[in-house]
């Protein structure tokens, strides 16, 4: 047996004693003792025993390659599992962790499949889930098909619902839950439900939450640790409080309280979540007096200040007005400033505020609150916060709400947006390649989800470069790109999209899937004629002219993965790229060939 089929199956065994449930691991007969320990090391680390996991692994002497590579990885996990939401700390261990993927050799692929999986969880820790995406699509190409396929699939799934890619996100979970079934993979089952119904919760679909957290509960709970079916039955009750019916918080309630007397007085984070959403409950149903108490209990689990002030935020929400403590409005916004970073807290808090204020009366300070919690959610390009302000937004103020938006992808004020202009801007067109087959071969539901799944992606980056969506077209997408440094922003957009879409299809396609979001796109620059089109029974915003024509008919002449436009205007921002193809084609308007520039992404 070679060394990399030797190091596979060490991983393997590993993480099939973590899905399992028992830690045992097999196949050690012929490991020396200090691989025997290492693999103790693994499963204590995946299973939260932090203490007895670094106690055996500084107890192991100097390790020849590949497990001193091994080890270095088992290091900076439990190191990560010690220093989460600390960003210096997270940021010293990715960059450790980008340093140890340049020391593995090819042949510790698994290792370094695994270490890049590391790599991605931290960047999410800092909110960085492109660059989480990234990682995981190599990750997950590098790893090949083992136990631990699935969990992968988790943190690709998290990736995607923080870049606000619900449909992709949800779709990659509900894999990973048939992975797992597949192989009786009770607690990962339980994780990957956990998240699952986290995302319904945060789209607003506590029904599909629950249906999903009671599938789960009725075929796993029994091979559950206490703490893994508390985290289950806490989503449970918070769906049902959500739900608003009576009958289902009392009995997810009761097997609430079932379960924090076995987990007994854990100093765990899920107990005092669980005391949180029983404290919801206890409001939903008219009893007051105990809601303290219970927030009490989840503070003393729940130290960290993020969590102090969504705690507080709980204590001021769930009492009547008459018994909130005087002056907590000042306290809250003190505690708002104190953190400095966007937290679920301020969110919920400012959403308080605006309703405050819409109850005395005062509409535009409502408007101002809403205003400012909209601002920190795309601050904290946390897609789940934007919705909920988005929805009490649009209910209070849907005209201002609007113009927020516009603002957002166009980096113009509103008023701007509605005039007709003529002006230079870059006009960007892009499609899903064969799109017929794709109808024809596919259900209706398959087609759009898919067409949803790029659109959504979309979104953050024509935030981040400030381009307009006008139009999406069936399978395509109409966007502007106006004001300074327009060229290079918008050609990057259309670079970035097609990289990302390219992830994605990376990502299916590693799944045995046969069709991915295969993307093309078509950038130009030049005079555009802008305006707002219809009546109050339609609208759209429209950009027309040859240089949008022209935009069209490059992306036609493009492959998947291809970005086609000029050579002078990747020329004129300053890219250029080795892999880059000049083509002269004809082109409808144009007596001569047209030289266009593929950008292979």
């Amino acid at each position: 047996m070679s060394d990399s089929e030797r190091l596979s199956r060490w991983w393997c065994s590993v993480e099939e004693a973590v899905s399992r449930g028992d830690g045992v691991v097999h196949d050690q007969d012929d490991w020396p003792a200090e691989i025997s320990t290492l693999a103790e090391v693994a499963v204590a680390e995946v299973r939260f025993d932090l203490a007895g996991a670094q106690q055996l692994l500084d107890g192991l002497e100097s390790l020849n390659s590949p497990w001193n590579h091994v080890a270095r990885l088992l290091r900076l996990r439990l190191e990560f599992r010690s220093s989460r939401g600390v960003r210096a700390s997270l940021k010293q261990l990715l960059e450790q962790s980008e340093q140890l993927v340049t020391e593995l050799d090819r042949s510790e692929g698994t290792t370094c499949a695994r270490t890049r999986h590391l790599m991605a969880t931290v960047n999410l820790q800092l909110n960085r889930p492109g660059e989480a995406l990234d990682q995981m699509v190599v990750a997950l190409e590098e790893l090949g098909d083992v136990p631990s396929r699935s969990w992968f699939l988790d943190s690709i799934a998290q990736a995607y619902l923080a870049l606000g890619a619900w449909n992709e996100g949800r779709r990659t979970l509900r894999k990973s839950i048939l992975a797992k079934d597949a192989v009786d993979d009770h607690l990962g089952i339980a994780i990957s439900t956990g998240h699952l119904a986290l995302a319904e919760l945060q789209g607003g679909n506590p029904q599909s939450a629950l249906k999903v957290l009671d599938e789960t509960w009725s075929r796993r709970a029994a091979s559950l640790e206490p703490l893994s079916r508390l985290r289950l039955v806490t989503f449970q009750l918070q769906a049902a409080v959500e739900l608003e019916e009576p009958a289902e918080i009392k009995a997810r309630w009761q097997r609430l309280d079932e379960l924090l007397v076995e987990c007994g007085e854990v100093a765990h984070y899920l107990v005092g979540f669980a005391f949180m959403a029983r404290a919801r409950a206890r409001a939903s149903i008219g009893d007051i007096d105990q809601i303290g108490a219970d927030l009490d209990l989840a503070a003393d689990r729940l130290q960290h200040p993020e969590m102090a002030l969504l705690i507080d935020y709980w204590r001021v929400r769930l009492q009547p007005e008459e018994r909130r403590a005087s002056g907590w409005k000042q306290s809250m916004q003190k505690s708002i400033e104190s953190l400095g970073s966007v937290s679920e807290g301020e969110i919920l808090t400012r959403l308080l505020f605006a309703e405050e204020q819409m109850a005395q009366g005062d509409s535009k300070g409502a408007v101002e609150q809403l205003d400012q919690a909209f601002t920190r959610a795309i601050e904290a390009n946390h897609p789940g916060w934007q919705e909920q302000v988005g929805r009490i937004f649009r209910q209070i103020d849907s005209e201002q709400y609007s113009r927020r938006t516009i603002e957002r992808f166009s980096g113009r004020p509103a008023e701007e947006m509605e005039k007709t202009t003529t002006e230079d801007a870059t006009i960007i067109f892009a499609d899903l390649a064969n799109f017929t087959s794709r109808s024809t071969e596919l259900s209706a539901e398959e087609v759009m989800e898919t067409v949803r799944s790029v659109f959504e992606l979309a979104v953050p980056l024509l935030a981040k470069h400030h381009v307009r969506p006008l139009q999406h077209l069936g399978d395509g997408l109409l966007a502007a790109c106006q004001g300074d440094d327009h060229s290079r922003r918008g050609l990057q957009f259309a670079i970035d999209l097609v990289e990302r879409t390219n992830a994605a299809s990376r990502i299916r396609r590693a799944q045995g899937e046969s069709w991915g979001l295969d993307l093309r796109a078509g950038v130009n620059s030049g005079p555009v004629v802008f305006g707002l089109l219809g009546s109050s029974f339609k609208q759209e915003w429209l950009a027309i002219g040859m240089t949008t024509n022209l935009a069209a008919r490059l992306q036609s002449k493009g492959e998947i993965g291809d970005v086609v436009t000029l050579p002078e205007i990747a020329e004129r921002v300053g890219h250029v790229g080795p892999n880059d193809i000049v083509e002269h084609h004809p082109m409808k308007g144009f007596p001569d060939p047209v030289a266009l520039l593929r950008i292979r992404v």
